[in-house]
């Protein structure tokens, strides 16, 4: 990816961190609960290229975008089914160390972002017995513990062989447009709907959408 495209793929999983963090809101609400899933199987399809096909401008492997994210996804909500116990047990201290968020892990620096996962296993291992009736099985901690272990590893894999397809950068192409258009045309159009009643969640959208040195 170029520097313009990689900036908007920034802005993409920002924009995708505040939706996870507010399906409540939307999920009742075909047209813009589509018009998500839509964005969202795009920009997914958007890191799969990547990571076959361009490294990160930092020097870290775009590899490491996409176990970061899977990361979050999954320790930011086995947090949640267990902040679920702990309130009904009024185990507040519990509670409390397991409020992070789809956001915070995703966005923090990769140390706070592997750290945080690694308290939420720690925290879910403790009382393990205790939370499968709140959907914590085994086999989610299992997959847990694996991700954090291959999102350490993508932390310190220094390079990867790029690919010169040039049928998939031009897929990536199609796909920033494609991107774009849905978001100015639908997205941003949807969402405007919500500004007066969910304002805390617009802002946070339209702050999202923002692309840095475009």
């Amino acid at each position: 990816m170029n520097k313009r495209q990689s900036n908007k793929l920034s802005s993409y999983l920002r924009v995708k961190g505040v939706l996870e963090d507010n399906k409540t809101i939307y999920e009742p609400i075909t047209i813009i609960n589509q018009s998500v899933e839509e964005f969202q199987d795009i920009v997914n399809e958007i890191i799969e290229i990547a990571v076959r096909t361009e490294m990160d401008t930092t020097g870290k492997t775009s590899a490491k975008i996409i176990a970061k994210e899977k990361l979050a996804t999954v320790a930011s909500t086995l947090a949640t089914s267990a902040a679920v116990y702990a309130y009904e047990s009024s185990d507040v201290e519990l509670e409390t160390a397991l409020t992070y968020t789809y956001t915070d892990i995703r966005y923090a620096r990769d140390t706070e972002s592997l750290q945080m996962a690694c308290i939420i296993e720690a925290k879910l291992l403790s009382i393990e017995a205790k939370i499968v009736d709140y959907m914590v099985s085994s086999e989610n901690l299992a997959e847990l513990h694996s991700l954090i272990a291959e999102f350490e590893d993508a932390m310190i894999t220094k390079g990867w062989a790029k690919s010169s397809s040039v049928a998939e950068t031009r897929r990536l192409s199609v796909l920033f447009m494609e991107a774009d258009d849905l978001l100015v045309r639908k997205l941003d159009r949807v969402m405007a709907r919500l500004r007066a009643e969910f304002s805390i969640f617009y802002n946070a959208y339209r702050n999202a959408r923002m692309i840095v040195d475009l």
